[in-house]
């Protein structure tokens, strides 16, 4: 068994602690080698109010102690490799140590390399022989076999700063790491570009699984902390993913994900949630309340949740609202033809009920008996109409009345005489739902002018929909947004805050 640690290299790993004119007279003697205009001077430490120590460009730092290392290592200093050595003592000398480099010199050109800021100046190749030396301190691990891995891109689209492409490259080298099955594997990721640290991270989780804990520190802290396991790690990177579904309100898929790490009210909310996200309004209501029963006692915002429930599960019209919400999300997933389908379900299921709730007596069958003659578009008039589809608005205009004049008023007009016709059509082409502009174009909502923002194209869709719900179901008080009259809505902040902190 070996205890093996991979160590990552970065700028700040070899840190020089002597003065301006000591620098300068080793600079002067290397200066030839540093093809470049501007001087490389020492600089502050960011968070450094002793200046202790001072940063340097770490191929510059290599480049000016590679030839006077013998007579000047005590300028420099190891914040970071001091700290996890210190932790590797107490807890497993490692007898392999292997030094991932950086060096991209094929990817920077000379003309480049002019500029102070290059990355390639970031690059530690060249600090390679301080490293060693370092680690063959006596008070270090002069007995351990050291090995180095040069992450080398060899163009600009496989520079170290791309994150798809220094994972590659890392996959590319760690996979030739050879390894047993009882071998304890610590790996500290923080010296390099966050692309690398990442890249580390992740292959090292893939790579080496159970086997792997990670160090970390602060390099302006001589404390060591704990080395982390994988499981821990593992559960941060879950937790990230989980992030991106929810964002996306994929609840099974963040509930899958973190299914070992979830509180039991966290569980219930996602399992709410997900019945939510199949369009079981009754369902997600009934799990709500159970939920609440459960938690309501210690909890404020379960106190809260569990009056809206109760208060929303009495009114008719409630599932509406989640309905007209649930087409905002699918907007929001780029499911256009979902997002048509719920936002106009939300309309015409509630037109549907208020029959059913206000107007049950003059429903016959399949077929609702109005109190007068209307004249339908084609000229013909009747005193009954279908209680399903176009028939439903007829009925509205009949006991209610509908004045396309007024403002409040003009949006179930716009639904009922061309929202009606449009998603028929719709439905019977379903390429004419390729954008979220189809959308909004199939509930009259278009363009004012070429340089409207498409996001208050989204505004005045969900307030469309939103008046024409209000209109029928007529709550006290009147929801101001589809978000403000939804419950999922409350539900999806209170699942981001959990998953996020």
């Amino acid at each position: 068994m070996k205890n093996i640690w991979i160590v990552t290299t970065g700028n700040s790993d070899v840190q020089f602690t002597a003065d301006d004119n000591h620098w300068n007279r080793l600079y002067r003697k290397v200066r030839s080698q540093i093809k470049t205009s501007h001087k490389f001077s020492p600089t502050p430490r960011p968070n450094d109010e002793q200046d202790e120590a001072f940063l340097v460009p770490a191929r510059v730092m290599g480049i000016v102690y590679e030839d006077q290392l013998e007579d000047n290592y005590d300028d420099l200093c190891f914040p970071l490799l001091d700290a996890f050595s210190q932790k590797l003592q107490e807890e497993n000398t490692p007898n392999r140590i292997i030094v991932i480099l950086t060096d991209q010199e094929q990817v920077f050109p000379a003309s480049d390399r002019k500029e102070r800021s290059c990355p390639y100046w970031q690059d530690t190749c060249k600090l390679r022989p301080i490293i060693d030396k370092y680690l063959k301190q006596k008070d270090k691990f002069p007995n351990a076999e050291l090995e180095h891995i040069y992450l080398q891109p060899e163009s600009k689209e496989e520079g170290l700063d791309n994150w798809d492409q220094a994972l590659a490259l890392v996959q590319k080298k760690l996979s030739q790491i050879k390894v047993e099955e009882n071998d304890n594997i610590y790996v500290s990721h923080q010296a390099s570009t966050p692309a690398i640290s990442s890249a580390v991270q992740f292959v090292s989780l893939a790579r080496f699984g159970k086997q792997v804990q990670f160090l970390v520190s602060n390099e302006y802290e001589n404390k060591p902390l704990e080395p982390i396991k994988s499981s821990e790690y593992l559960r941060g990177i879950k937790f990230q993913q989980a992030k991106a579904l929810l964002a996306h309100h994929d609840y099974s898929g963040v509930k899958e994900l973190l299914e070992p790490y979830l509180k039991p009210e966290i569980k219930d909310l996602l399992d709410a949630a997900i019945q939510w996200n199949f369009a079981k309004f009754d369902d997600f209501s009934t799990a709500m309340a159970k939920a609440a029963a459960k938690y309501s006692k210690d909890h404020e915002w379960w106190r809260i949740v569990d009056g809206e429930v109760e208060k929303r599960s009495k009114k008719w019209w409630w599932t509406a609202y989640e309905s007209a919400y649930l087409g905002v999300v699918r907007l929001k997933q780029e499911n256009t033809v979902e997002a048509m389908f719920h936002s106009f379900r939300a309309v015409e299921g509630l037109l549907a009920k208020w029959i059913d709730e206000c107007h049950s007596s003059s429903k016959k069958g399949k077929t609702v008996k109005l109190p007068h003659k209307i004249t339908l578009p084609g000229g013909a008039k009747k005193d009954e109409v279908n209680a399903y589809g176009k028939g439903l608005y007829f009925a509205l205009q009949a006991f209610k009345g509908v004045d396309q004049n007024k403002d409040t008023e003009f949006d179930i007009w716009t639904f009922g005489n061309s929202v009606f016709q449009i998603r028929n059509s719709l439905f019977h082409n379903l390429e004419g739902l390729q954008d979220k502009e189809a959308v909004f174009k199939a509930w009259e909502i278009s363009k004012s002018d070429n340089q409207e923002d498409p996001g208050k194209l989204e505004q005045r869709w969900k307030n469309r929909v939103l008046n024409c719900l209000n209109f029928i179901a007529e709550p006290q008080p009147r929801p101001t947004s589809l978000e403000e009259a939804s419950l999922m809505f409350q539900v999806h902040k209170k699942l981001y805050k959990a998953i996020a902190s």
